[in-house]
């Protein structure tokens, strides 16, 4: 900035009965007063446009090295997280100098583990736990010494929920710190927390290992005696997945039929298609020694139809139903076959191929939708 000059003309000097002076060709604006450092609350991240704040930083960086930067910086940083109580904007101020300190890309490794960890104590503040881990591992590369960074890693994972690797942060720090009382504290709180997160994990496994084995014996069972039948399974035909939850249904031997022989009942998922009004219907379980008109029944009695049936025309009486089967034993080509409504089941389905859950079109009997159906698959 160079010395004012009153002896030279050039339009913007007045004089009064006080003397010459300088006229200022702008006013003090909001914007104005906001953007001065003497009045700022928080440093922008982008100076490129603040006159003021440039002049102050060629200041600052004349002749520092970037170690020099880095500790201003630095000081900077602890100067604003200090404030008591902490703000939003002395959060952000920690966080901007620590990272500005970073930026400087000093050599001094054991400088920028303490501005990491710095760093990784401001996210813990504000319960960024990830990031908190993230630059308080950088530290512990940069100074495997750096006994805050491991303390601050404890309690970062410790938030996160990641008890072993709170435990493996705190040993760490004891090691380094081995006078200290809080963390033994610390770790003995972490160890008891794991051996009862162990605990349910272990209850957990051997509940879904129960589970999945009295499932796998159950399909082998219900496989073994629908092979005696000659019913094979085939892969599922349909998406039924709005229907269920978890794995999908499956054949399984009744409760009931234990008893070995030909004789054992097998207990169905039905997806029940209605092919002319595009509405379906999934029934979970349905003993193959039943016959179907006793499900219509519940489903379509004669005297209330059913919400979708404008028309009143589906009653159990006056429906039939075609099962889709498999055409041979591989391959996913299928076939219609027209069952019995007053006949088990179990009967009906001897030395045919189905899906796990079986498939059945259900119509009006003698409705143009009937007759085109029959007619697509030559019936």
């Amino acid at each position: 900035m160079g010395l004012l000059d009153p002896e030279k003309d050039d339009g913007t000097w007045g004089e009064d009965e006080f003397g010459k002076y300088r006229i200022s060709d702008t006013i003090w604006t909001m914007n104005e007063i906001r953007d001065h450092p003497l009045f700022m609350e928080d440093m922008p991240s982008d100076i490129s446009d603040n006159p003021h704040l440039l002049a102050m930083q060629s200041m600052v960086y004349d002749g520092q090295t970037m170690e020099e930067m880095a500790e201003h910086f630095k000081k900077l940083g602890n100067d604003a997280f200090r404030m008591s109580p902490a703000t939003p904007i002395s959060n952000m101020n920690a966080l901007l100098m620590y990272s500005k300190a970073l930026e400087m890309e000093c050599t001094d490794k054991a400088l920028n583990s303490q501005l990491y960890s710095n760093r990784a104590a401001v996210s813990l503040r504000l319960k960024e736990y990830t990031k908190a881990v993230d630059d308080c591992r950088t530290a512990l590369r940069l100074d495997t010494k750096n006994s805050k960074a491991s303390y601050r890693a404890a309690k970062a994972a410790d938030g996160q929920g990641l008890t072993s690797q709170a435990i493996a942060f705190c040993d760490h720090a004891i090691n380094l710190l081995p006078e200290d009382k809080d963390l033994p504290i610390m770790k003995k709180r972490l160890v008891k927390r794991l051996e009862k997160e162990e605990k349910a994990r272990e209850q957990d496994r051997q509940v879904l290992e129960k589970a999945a084995e009295e499932l796998r014996f159950a399909d082998i069972a219900a496989t073994q005696a629908l092979e005696a039948r000659q019913v094979q399974l085939g892969p599922p035909m349909w998406d039924i997945t709005q229907y269920t939850r978890g794995a999908p249904p499956r054949p399984r031997l009744a409760k009931e039929g234990e008893e070995e022989g030909d004789g054992q009942a097998v207990v169905w998922p039905m997806l029940l298609l209605y092919d002319e009004t595009s509405q379906s219907d999934f029934v979970e379980s349905f003993d193959d020694r039943c016959m179907l008109e006793e499900q219509l029944q519940l489903m379509f009695p004669s005297d209330r139809p059913v919400d979708w049936d404008e028309e009143g025309k589906y009653t159990w009486d006056r429906l039939v139903i075609y099962l889709e089967c498999y055409e041979a034993e591989k391959g996913k080509d299928t076939h219609m076959v027209k069952l019995a409504a007053d006949v088990c089941l179990q009967e009906q389905l001897l030395g045919r191929r189905v899906p796990p859950c079986l498939v059945l079109h259900v119509f009006v009997a003698d409705t143009p939708a009937h007759t085109h159906f029959c007619g697509n698959h030559s019936l």
